[in-house]
């Protein structure tokens, strides 16, 4: 069964078919092995390519880079066959969909998914980046809040709270079954689904 990272930029993840929007900058990985190489990494060390990637780097603004996907695609259309996918990954992807853009995104992830299959969704922690920002002023947290809004994909549209979120996925036939550890140095969470089996 195949695993699927959608929205991977610039993190190409072994094991897993990436998946990302075509636009400037954004390549077949056939085409630039050069991209892969230089971003390619296990899921268990995600950013093992971007250590230098701090909140110092992160506070300048936007960065433009190019990178290698497998299929061209997103949560609108995952490029693979019904039932095939035991796993689909998204780290800051899915809060740049408006809820009725969510809600057929989630049509998509049924579609793809195997009865079995999970659903790892990684998202701003907004409520303690607004805590954040408080505390300490740092814009920053503006940055992390909104998104990096470098291009028309680079805005956030949803401001999830671990319950918000597990609402949202309850009503459109999706169950909690774990949340794993913030791998970011900035406030985010990731919880993992499962289809309900009347679904």
């Amino acid at each position: 069964m195949d695993k699927v990272h959608i929205g991977c930029g610039t993190v190409y993840l072994k094991g897993y078919i990436n998946v990302d929007v075509p636009c400037p900058g954004t390549f077949l990985a056939t085409d630039r092995p050069d991209l892969v190489e230089r971003y390619s990494t296990e899921e268990s060390d995600y950013y093992g390519r971007h250590k230098e990637n701090t909140v110092d780097v992160l506070r300048k603004g936007a960065m433009n880079q190019e990178y290698a996907c497998d299929r061209y695609g997103s949560f609108h259309f995952i490029p693979c066959h019904d039932n095939s996918v035991s796993e689909i990954l998204a780290r800051s992807v899915f809060e740049h969909m408006s809820l009725i853009e969510a809600e057929k995104a989630l049509l998509e992830v049924k579609r793809v998914l195997t009865k079995d299959g999970v659903l790892r969704l990684d998202v701003p922690d907004h409520e303690e980046t607004m805590r954040q920002f408080r505390k300490t002023g740092d814009d920053f947290y503006i940055r992390h809040l909104l998104g990096p809004r470098r291009t028309k994909y680079g805005f956030h549209c949803v401001s999830y709270t671990p319950a918000i979120l597990k609402d949202f996925l309850d009503k459109n036939g999706f169950e909690c079954i774990g949340e794993e550890p913030n791998i970011h140095y900035y406030p985010q969470f990731c919880l993992v689904f499962r289809k309900k089996s009347n679904d």
